[in-house]
């Protein structure tokens, strides 16, 4: 299995589609933080924008994809700037709504064609997953004239087909696609090499990727930094150095936050035993992964796996309450 899938496999993700926006004229749309574990995400379909995100701004056009690694507050406006107390007001007015049967529907109307804008949400099994470690605070991916997003132009344009005329099955269709969306748009960074000191970074270092290769699959292995810089093919020095400077951690601590990582997955699918899971992570007794465990997560692995099944049973009883 590749490292993006295993990763991805690891985040456990559900991904959702809640708006589908058509803004024209001048108009303006605060954005409140998410919730942790929350990616929120927009898709420009048709138009432009400028988004504002703490002290970055950034211009979006069609077939551009804003992904928020870490939830942040942002603020999507017009291109068009308005002048006066007229222009104001036009601009904090509130969007209507509608629910087509699957999602809401959001306009502003004006004089132009405007923007053509899907937003939803990625909810993650695990939040502040090492693969969104050191992530800036907004991710932008422009799929328009890119060969290698051709597939990801073609799903979000499965996703927009749904979205405009909801048919039976749906919002099965849209949130699969919207999952899938997820894996394709990190394998799109990993190509464009725009995510620097993250692990995305290292994966798109063909040699230091290996090395993500290599423990991913053996997670029990007494790693070293020697070890790791022979599956790479580059000295125990260069490694080192070029392996914190792409991921903004060191090898052997990216070796603990991956089992760390992999164990709360097993732990919250409940199928094994902790000392089971601690031995699949490279630990020797139960006890000593136990201590590390706590020490990464701040709970125990008994209490880590039990506070899984109490969120599992909210979810359950708010799904049954909806249905």
């Amino acid at each position: 299995m590749d490292s993006l899938t295993e990763l991805v496999r690891m985040l456990a993700p559900a991904g959702t589609v809640d708006l589908h926006c058509h803004f024209a004229g001048i108009w303006r749309v605060e954005n409140a933080a998410a919730p942790p574990g929350h990616l929120p995400y927009h898709i420009i379909l048709g138009g432009q924008a400028h988004a504002q995100v703490g002290g970055e701004a950034l211009q979006l056009d069609a077939g551009d994809v804003l992904l928020f690694p870490h939830g942040n507050a942002h603020t999507l406006r017009s291109l068009r700037a308005g002048a006066g107390a007229g222009a104001d007001a036009a601009a904090t007015a509130a969007p209507q709504a509608r629910f087509n049967g699957l999602l809401t529907e959001l306009s502003i109307p004006g004089d132009d064609t405007g923007l053509d804008m899907l937003c939803g949400t990625f909810v993650l099994g695990l939040p502040g997953t090492m693969l969104l470690r050191h992530l800036p605070p907004v991710l932008r991916i422009a799929t328009a004239q890119r060969a290698d997003c051709a597939w990801l132009a073609a799903l979000i344009g499965m996703m927009r087909n749904e979205a405009q005329a909801p048919e039976p099955g749906a919002a099965a269709v849209i949130g699969q696609l919207s999952t899938a969306l997820l894996t394709l748009l990190l394998r799109a960074l990993i190509a464009q090499g725009g995510a620097s000191h993250s692990l995305l970074a290292l994966m798109a270092d063909a040699r230091l990727a290996r090395a993500v290769d290599a423990v991913l699959a053996a997670p029990a292995e007494p790693w070293s930094v020697a070890s790791l810089a022979q599956v790479c093919n580059v000295s125990r020095a260069t490694f080192a150095r070029r392996f914190a400077q792409l991921s903004g951690e060191t090898p052997l601590q990216f070796v603990t936050t991956l089992r760390m990582e992999m164990a709360a997955r097993l732990l919250t699918l409940d199928r094994e035993s902790a000392a089971s899971i601690g031995e699949q992570c490279g630990y020797a007794s139960e006890a000593a992964f136990g201590r590390a465990f706590k020490a990464y997560f701040g709970v125990g692995p008994g209490a880590f796996r039990l506070a899984a099944r109490e969120r599992r049973a909210a979810a359950a009883a708010q799904a049954a309450a909806a249905g």
